[in-house]
């Protein structure tokens, strides 16, 4: 289980970093001068982990992630709740964006293509303020709602729909949620392969190509 300290962490790495400047040149255990990679698992129950491309350094330190339909399953035409904890290290300017990419890029061969004939998928920028209900603490217990938030703990709220109209055929779909300020800095990055079936059996039947997707079972 992944329990990040960030602030320390932050602070250590700039320590360790002076300390080395002021060392021999030839010294063969220096620390890599960029945050490695998160692990992937993040507590919660969700079937989101962290993405590739997400660091300690990220503007949203995120420590747990639930979903409101949990253990699910969620299906096609459904909505539900995304409830993201953590903490923000700093505030940000207005305008910030989510990038939301779906595909089935990881599984291709399941889907009757090559590996290299994968597909890169679509890419939807949504406001992040707009999709976000954000609430930190505000004065004793009191909480309110902030967008740009302020800087320290906050329990994010967006909502979630399996629209029909992009997501029909019962299968494994990919999605990423990339959060990015105005000038590009990463806030947060989650991504996720589940498999979305329609809950009325009888919509899962006659898809074609038919295949071991057509009968996944969530998540994955």
């Amino acid at each position: 289980m992944w329990i990040p300290i960030f602030e320390g962490l932050v602070r250590a790495m700039s320590w360790v970093s002076a300390l080395q400047q002021t060392l021999s040149s030839g010294a063969s255990n220096a620390l890599p001068s960029t945050p490695r990679p998160l692990r992937a698992e993040i507590p919660g129950g969700s079937p989101l982990s962290f993405c590739d491309v997400s660091r300690p350094t990220d503007l949203f330190n995120i420590t747990m992630v639930q979903l409101s339909q949990q253990p699910g399953p969620i299906y096609i035409d459904d909505d539900f709740f995304f409830f993201l904890y953590g903490t923000f290290q700093d505030t940000f300017t207005p305008n910030a964006t989510i990038f939301l990419t779906l595909d089935w890029a990881s599984h291709p061969e399941e889907y009757g293509h090559k590996p290299s004939q994968s597909r890169a998928g679509a890419t939807y920028a949504i406001d992040f303020c707009h999709m976000s209900n954000i609430m930190q603490p505000s004065g004793g217990k009191k909480k309110s709602e902030n967008c740009p938030p302020e800087k320290g703990w906050a329990l994010i709220q967006s909502i979630g729909y399996v629209w029909p109209m992009y997501i029909r055929a019962p299968g494994w779909y990919n999605f990423t949620f990339d959060a990015r300020t105005a000038e590009g800095d990463r806030i947060y990055c989650l991504t996720t392969v589940v498999c979305l079936r329609w809950e009325d059996e009888r919509k899962n039947r006659g898809y074609y190509p038919e295949g071991p997707w057509t009968n996944c079972t969530w998540p994955r």
